[in-house]
């Protein structure tokens, strides 16, 4: 909640500087200051400062003092299975999937594990450099769904879709592990924001790449 107050200056700190030491986005430290988990003023300059109190305790739950992921239950194949029973039945049916070849099918499925598998390490890492890197195989391999998406024909609208389709059962799924190692609202909060900012990022890699081999196609031409 935001508190009308001029406290010490060493006790609060700026947006990007919370951002940092979480990881997290600037809707996702909003959304978390304005639900009372991080303490906040406004200065007269109508700058949000955050209590780095509030912050840093948050840091054992969000970055790396809770078990890594795949002590925790959740690996790749655990997640490929779960796309298998829930999303494949919600996207029977003709699609631009069914043209691939059996090669293309291998090498997509393959995509998919890298991104998984960089999803999961993403959200056991703490410091923005380790992230950054955990995150850029993953978005490589969206460039390559949005690149074969390209190919297919697929419209923007469309691969949106497919990829909102893959995104709620992993956000579910990690909403289910929440409550099944009890974990505090912080922590679940904190979680379910990493891994919507860099689901968010992934959807702009995939639909960067279908545009720009889209252009490409059109100027060859």
């Amino acid at each position: 909640m935001t508190r009308p107050l001029t406290p010490a200056p060493a006790d609060w700190i700026s947006l990007a500087e919370a951002r940092r030491v979480l990881g997290l986005s600037a809707s996702t430290l909003r959304r978390l200051a304005d639900g009372g988990t991080i303490r906040t003023f406004v200065t007269p300059g109508g700058h949000r400062r955050f209590s780095r109190f509030s912050v840093e305790a948050l840091i054992p739950s969000v970055a790396g003092r809770r078990p890594p992921m795949a002590q925790l239950g959740e690996t790749p194949e655990r997640l490929t299975r779960l796309y298998h029973r829930v999303v494949r039945p919600a996207t029977a049916g003709p699609s631009w999937i069914d043209g691939l070849t059996t090669d293309e099918r291998r090498r997509y499925r393959a995509d998919g594990r890298r991104i998984l598998a960089a999803l999961l390490a993403a959200l056991d890492v703490r410091g923005p450099v380790t992230r950054a890197r955990s995150l850029a195989d993953a978005r490589a391999a969206s460039a390559d769904y949005g690149r074969a998406a390209a190919a297919a024909g697929l419209s923007p609208s469309s691969t949106i879709e497919i990829f909102s389709r893959m995104r709620r059962p992993f956000l579910d799924e990690l909403s289910a592990l929440a409550r099944r190692r009890e974990f505090d609202a912080a922590a679940t909060t904190a979680l379910l924001g990493r891994a919507t900012d860099a689901l968010d990022d992934l959807l702009l890699a995939t639909l960067r790449a279908q545009e720009e081999a889209a252009r490409t196609t059109r100027d060859v031409r």
